[in-house]
Protein backbone atom coordinates (compact mmCIF):
# COMPACT_ATOMS: atom_id res chain seq x y z
CA UNK A 1 0.00 0.00 0.00
CA UNK A 2 1.14 3.72 -1.06
CA UNK A 3 0.20 6.83 0.99
CA UNK A 4 1.67 10.32 0.21
CA UNK A 5 2.29 10.78 3.62
CA UNK A 6 3.42 8.49 6.58
CA UNK A 7 3.85 9.53 10.32
CA UNK A 8 5.89 6.93 12.70
CA UNK A 9 4.75 7.43 15.96
CA UNK A 10 1.08 7.70 16.90
CA UNK A 11 0.92 10.02 20.27
CA UNK A 12 0.75 13.71 20.68
CA UNK A 13 2.84 14.59 18.15
CA UNK A 14 2.02 12.58 15.33
CA UNK A 15 -1.41 12.46 15.77
CA UNK A 16 -0.93 16.79 15.82
CA UNK A 17 0.84 16.25 13.15
CA UNK A 18 -1.85 14.40 11.41
CA UNK A 19 -5.04 16.16 12.55
CA UNK A 20 -3.39 19.63 11.01
CA UNK A 21 -2.26 18.24 8.02
CA UNK A 22 -6.35 17.65 7.28
CA UNK A 23 -7.35 21.04 9.13
CA UNK A 24 -5.08 22.66 6.44
CA UNK A 25 -6.68 21.01 3.43
CA UNK A 26 -4.43 18.00 2.65
CA UNK A 27 -6.54 15.98 0.83
CA UNK A 28 -3.47 13.16 -0.02
CA UNK A 29 -3.31 9.80 2.17
CA UNK A 30 -1.96 9.58 5.17
CA UNK A 31 -0.63 6.50 7.18
CA UNK A 32 0.11 7.21 11.45
CA UNK A 33 2.15 4.47 12.51
CA UNK A 34 1.95 3.57 16.30
CA UNK A 35 3.39 0.26 17.73
CA UNK A 36 1.45 0.84 21.19
CA UNK A 37 -2.14 1.80 19.46
CA UNK A 38 -3.38 1.85 23.17
CA UNK A 39 -0.84 4.01 24.04
CA UNK A 40 0.12 2.08 27.43
CA UNK A 41 3.74 2.77 27.02
CA UNK A 42 3.57 6.27 24.56
CA UNK A 43 5.70 9.40 26.55
CA UNK A 44 2.50 11.54 25.94
CA UNK A 45 0.33 9.32 28.49
CA UNK A 46 3.29 8.71 30.96
CA UNK A 47 4.11 12.56 31.04
CA UNK A 48 2.62 15.22 34.02
CA UNK A 49 0.15 15.88 30.65
CA UNK A 50 0.11 19.37 31.29
CA UNK A 51 0.60 23.04 29.89
CA UNK A 52 2.21 26.13 30.51
CA UNK A 53 2.61 29.42 28.89
CA UNK A 54 6.21 30.47 31.16
CA UNK A 55 8.71 29.84 28.54
CA UNK A 56 11.69 32.12 27.53
CA UNK A 57 11.10 31.91 24.08
CA UNK A 58 7.91 33.40 21.90
CA UNK A 59 7.66 30.52 20.20
CA UNK A 60 7.14 28.47 23.21
CA UNK A 61 4.87 30.51 24.25
CA UNK A 62 2.83 30.68 21.14
CA UNK A 63 2.53 26.79 21.19
CA UNK A 64 0.96 26.75 24.16
CA UNK A 65 -1.37 29.08 23.07
CA UNK A 66 -1.98 27.80 20.16
CA UNK A 67 -2.87 24.25 22.20
CA UNK A 68 -4.75 25.88 24.63
CA UNK A 69 -7.23 27.28 21.91
CA UNK A 70 -7.52 23.50 21.16
CA UNK A 71 -8.28 23.11 24.06
CA UNK A 72 -10.99 25.74 25.28
CA UNK A 73 -13.25 24.07 21.70
CA UNK A 74 -12.90 20.65 22.25
CA UNK A 75 -16.37 20.08 22.22
CA UNK A 76 -17.05 22.04 19.22
CA UNK A 77 -14.54 20.50 17.05
CA UNK A 78 -14.86 16.43 18.23
CA UNK A 79 -18.78 16.62 19.79
CA UNK A 80 -20.22 17.31 23.04
CA UNK A 81 -18.73 14.08 24.58
CA UNK A 82 -14.66 15.15 23.91
CA UNK A 83 -13.54 15.94 27.46
CA UNK A 84 -9.74 15.50 28.27
CA UNK A 85 -10.72 16.76 31.79
CA UNK A 86 -8.49 20.08 31.79
CA UNK A 87 -8.16 21.97 34.71
CA UNK A 88 -6.94 25.27 35.00
CA UNK A 89 -4.39 25.67 37.85
CA UNK A 90 -1.63 27.69 36.89
CA UNK A 91 2.19 27.31 37.48
CA UNK A 92 4.13 29.05 39.89
CA UNK A 93 7.51 29.38 39.23
CA UNK A 94 9.79 30.46 41.74
CA UNK A 95 13.60 32.41 42.14
CA UNK A 96 16.24 33.14 44.17
CA UNK A 97 18.15 35.94 44.82
CA UNK A 98 20.39 34.93 41.56
CA UNK A 99 17.48 33.77 39.42
CA UNK A 100 15.30 36.46 39.38
CA UNK A 101 16.81 38.77 36.39
CA UNK A 102 16.35 35.53 34.34
CA UNK A 103 12.43 35.58 35.86
CA UNK A 104 12.15 39.18 35.28
CA UNK A 105 13.01 39.25 31.59
CA UNK A 106 10.97 35.98 30.69
CA UNK A 107 8.11 37.30 32.49
CA UNK A 108 8.63 40.17 30.05
CA UNK A 109 8.49 37.99 27.29
CA UNK A 110 5.23 35.90 28.49
CA UNK A 111 3.70 39.28 28.82
CA UNK A 112 4.13 40.51 25.52
CA UNK A 113 3.22 37.56 24.36
CA UNK A 114 -0.49 37.93 26.24
CA UNK A 115 0.05 35.55 28.54
CA UNK A 116 -1.27 35.73 31.69
CA UNK A 117 1.36 35.55 34.29
CA UNK A 118 1.79 37.91 37.04
CA UNK A 119 5.11 38.20 39.26
CA UNK A 120 4.80 38.74 42.67
CA UNK A 121 7.58 39.66 45.33
CA UNK A 122 8.16 36.83 48.20
CA UNK A 123 5.19 39.30 50.80
CA UNK A 124 3.52 39.10 47.86
CA UNK A 125 3.54 35.46 47.53
CA UNK A 126 3.58 34.64 51.14
CA UNK A 127 -0.09 36.62 51.29
CA UNK A 128 -1.17 34.34 48.40
CA UNK A 129 0.49 30.97 49.15
CA UNK A 130 0.04 31.15 53.02
CA UNK A 131 1.46 27.38 52.97
CA UNK A 132 4.21 28.70 51.22
CA UNK A 133 7.97 29.40 52.99
CA UNK A 134 9.43 31.90 50.89
CA UNK A 135 12.33 32.21 52.91
CA UNK A 136 15.42 32.44 50.10
CA UNK A 137 12.58 33.53 47.51
CA UNK A 138 12.70 36.40 45.61
CA UNK A 139 10.02 36.25 43.61
CA UNK A 140 7.75 34.51 41.83
CA UNK A 141 5.83 34.16 38.32
CA UNK A 142 2.28 32.36 38.84
CA UNK A 143 0.42 31.57 35.66
CA UNK A 144 -3.95 33.02 36.51
CA UNK A 145 -4.60 31.31 33.26
CA UNK A 146 -4.22 29.46 30.78
CA UNK A 147 -2.13 26.73 32.98
CA UNK A 148 -2.90 23.50 34.02
CA UNK A 149 -3.19 19.71 33.81
CA UNK A 150 -5.21 17.38 31.59
CA UNK A 151 -5.97 13.76 30.46
CA UNK A 152 -3.23 12.98 27.66
CA UNK A 153 -4.80 9.84 27.03
CA UNK A 154 -8.37 11.01 26.54
CA UNK A 155 -6.78 13.77 24.00
CA UNK A 156 -5.28 11.20 22.01
CA UNK A 157 -8.65 8.71 21.97
CA UNK A 158 -10.81 11.87 21.30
Amino acid sequence: MRYDIVIIGGAIVGSSVAYHLREEGFAGSIALIERDPQFSHAATTLSCASIRQQFSIPENIRLSQFTLKLFRRLKETFGADADIGFREGGYLILAGEAGLPILKANHETQVAEGADILLEDAGQLARRFPWLSVEGISAGAYGRSGEGWFDAHALLTL
